[in-house]
């Protein structure tokens, strides 16, 4: 209830943020839609400045962070950071790629820090195809068993899906082998190449035609009657297809003043995609977060938050999303 209320707080203040941290770039998964895996320098952020950190965004109105990387598990004191989150009454998502990471040891840390949710990421029902996104053996496999695990500990779990060229027509198909595997949710997540200088993001795999891409999203729109699991807000998929089609959507991103993102060097962006800093995120002060409404791209997380917060339009996909939050999050 703590963090239901905090919610409320900041929601009737007008200052409630979330945001993405990014704690490090270490990944033993091998994407072909991400080349974060192949950076040279592995870094991690110093424990007592991100606990800082987390502390500070509270402050700030932040009450969602989702931890992510690279391998935000591989950080040796990711349970601390899940920890913090709980103390500040933030809710805390954790984002992994490798199922091989659920060790026993992880999974109890989890569960003592109190994480919220653990999203995983499933890119295809077939494992032949799954193992050749991410070049992990017996991937789907190893995710069962870690969605069990997670579930026996009460532990939400989210599968977080991409849109990419191996598995566009087989949609249906990929979320019904989410549900299969116990799933409480089931996050889309749209195509996109960055232009971030540290979270690199683009390939081979993500070529798919906007015309091909718009049919999916209204796939998935009719889908979400099939799997009342997908969570992505109605309004922000069609707001997506208005701006692959060259309209001007209804709901811009507010990337850098309701949403933000962290990256494993303390520096705040808008979102993973734009290249501008904030600046060191214990500079930042409420002033700093400047609303410039944004149409430079159609990255999922950032473009699908900012539906919840603008004015009277966002009433509908608000009350659905804190339903989301109050009845199965917390």
């Amino acid at each position: 209830m703590a963090k239901q209320l905090s919610i409320i707080k900041d929601l009737l203040r007008n200052r409630l943020r979330l945001c993405e941290f990014a704690v490090t770039n270490m990944c033993t998964a091998q994407c072909q839609f991400c080349s974060i895996w192949k950076q040279k320098d592995k870094i991690r952020v110093d424990t007592e400045k991100a606990l800082q950190t987390i502390s500070h965004l509270a402050t700030l109105g932040v009450r969602f962070i989702t931890l992510t990387g690279g391998e935000p598990l591989l950080h040796p004191d990711f349970d601390k950071l899940v920890e913090r989150c709980t103390q500040e009454d933030i809710i805390s998502a954790v984002l992994a790629a490798d199922s091989r990471l659920f060790t026993e040891r992880r999974l109890d840390a989890l569960e003592r820090s109190k994480a919220d949710l653990v999203c995983i990421s499933v890119d295809s029902h077939e494992e032949r195809i799954a193992y050749e996104s991410r070049k992990i053996p017996d991937t789907l496999a190893r995710t069962r068993r870690a969605v069990e695990e997670l579930s026996r500990r009460k532990i939400k779990t989210m599968a977080s899906t991409l849109i990419c060229d191996f598995n566009y027509n087989a949609l249906r198909e990929l979320f019904q082998s989410c549900v299969d595997m116990g799933f409480d949710f089931i996050t889309v997540n749209y195509p996109e190449f960055s232009q971030s200088p540290v979270y690199t993001l683009g390939g081979d795999a993500i070529t798919l035609s906007k015309e091909h891409l718009i049919d999916r999203l209204m796939e998935v729109m009719e889908l979400k009657k099939e799997f009342p699991q997908i969570v992505n807000p109605v309004n922000s998929l069609e707001n997506i297809i208005s701006y692959l089609e060259d309209e001007t959507p209804e709901f811009p991103c507010l990337g850098g003043y309701r949403v933000f993102f962290i990256d494993w060097f303390f520096q705040a962006y808008p979102c993973m995609h734009l290249g501008r800093s904030m600046g060191d995120v214990l500079e930042l002060k409420l002033s700093d977060f400047k609303k410039e409404p944004c149409n430079q791209c159609n990255m999922s997380w950032y473009r699908d938050f900012s539906v919840y917060f603008q004015g009277l339009k966002s009433i509908r996909p608000l009350l659905s999303g804190l339903q989301f939050v109050f009845s199965d999050v917390l």
